[in-house]
């Protein structure tokens, strides 16, 4: 059987990929604060295992101060874990050895995104915007003609509109904007972290409960009700001062602007590659469809089903370690 792991800073996911057939658990694991027990976790997926290919965006946790201390640790991690061969896919697409990717750690750190690119350009289009929404972050990746042209590194990815941190759940409000319309009037909101993305995105259907699986900012539930009240606290109110339509209208305000940043990353890097074909993947596909209307869209959802859209890396790391190996 063959591992195709991603392990991010908030969560980690796992594909078990056995000949034809496969299976896919999400882990919600803070890894700033559970760093020391990621080999605990791994090991309870460690049966009859034959070889593990790992994706990571975890490096860049507060729990490390340099992305090398973390790619080490991590791939520490795994390699007590597991007695079998262990594979690290780098930015440019290879598989490395852990040896060799502890020497190129730069190459390896927030490199979960090549394999979904990679997987996509060879077996969905290799003409496409890839455009990845996941609870944290969206990945917006020019593939043409097969070759994937994003830049390797997340701070060039970020100049280049290939990368926006705004993501399904845990974007709290105030990134999305300092001031919006309410009562006909322009009014500040807070900037402490009272309300994020997934509060929004459960007051207006856009996700169900079930998929917000980060920690909330009160520590509370994630059904209607909880999500109306946090973002009351956004204007430094509540719901005795603020009624339920009018905070569904606040929500609907941040959801345009979420909107907007996704739709100018996406514009700019077609404009600037001259591509109109879009794949979508991860928890935000439906918020994507409501982005980028007007570009020709092709879902993961829809072609393989809603597990393997919201755990993507991972099952990619994994079908391109089958092929890698034979």
């Amino acid at each position: 059987m063959i591992l195709g792991i991603d392990i991010g800073g908030a969560n980690t996911k796992i594909t078990e990929i056995d000949e034809n057939d496969y299976k896919i658990h999400h882990i919600y694991f803070p890894m700033w604060k559970n760093n020391e027990k990621l080999t605990e976790l791994l090991k309870k997926y460690s049966e009859n295992v034959d070889t593990v290919g790992i994706v990571m965006t975890a490096e860049l946790v507060d729990a490390y101060e340099t992305k090398k201390e973390g790619v080490n640790d991590i791939l520490n991690s795994v390699e007590n874990a597991y007695d079998c061969p262990i594979y690290v896919l780098d930015a440019d697409g290879n598989f490395l050895t852990p040896e060799e990717a502890r020497e190129n750690y730069l190459k390896v750190s927030a490199a979960n995104w090549m394999a979904t690119a990679k997987f996509v350009s060879e077996y969905i289009d290799n003409n496409c915007i890839l455009v990845d929404m996941g609870s944290t972050t969206t990945d917006i990746i020019p593939i043409k003609d097969g070759k994937i042209l994003a830049n390797k590194k997340d701070l060039d990815r970020l100049m280049n509109n290939e990368l926006i941190y705004v993501g399904t759940l845990r974007t709290p409000l105030s990134f999305l904007a300092n001031k919006i319309n309410f009562r006909g009037k322009i009014t500040h909101v807070s900037s402490e972290y009272f309300a994020i993305t997934g509060d929004i995105h459960v007051i207006l259907g856009k996700i169900k409960e079930e998929d917000y699986t980060c920690e909330t900012p009160d520590g509370k539930g994630v059904d209607r009700d909880a999500c109306l009240t946090r973002v009351a606290r956004v204007l430094c109110g509540d719901r005795e001062m603020i009624n339920d339509d009018e905070l569904t209208a606040i929500a609907e305000e941040f959801y345009a602007k979420l909107l907007k940043l996704i739709r100018e990353g996406v514009d700019e890097v077609s404009k600037k590659y001259e591509l109109k074909n879009v794949v979508i993947t991860g928890l935000g596909e439906e918020i994507l469809k409501d982005a980028l209307k007007g570009y020709n869209i092709k879902s993961i959802k829809e072609i393989y089903g809603k597990e393997v859209s919201l755990a993507t890396p991972s099952f990619a790391v994994g079908m391109l370690l089958k092929k890698y190996i034979g």
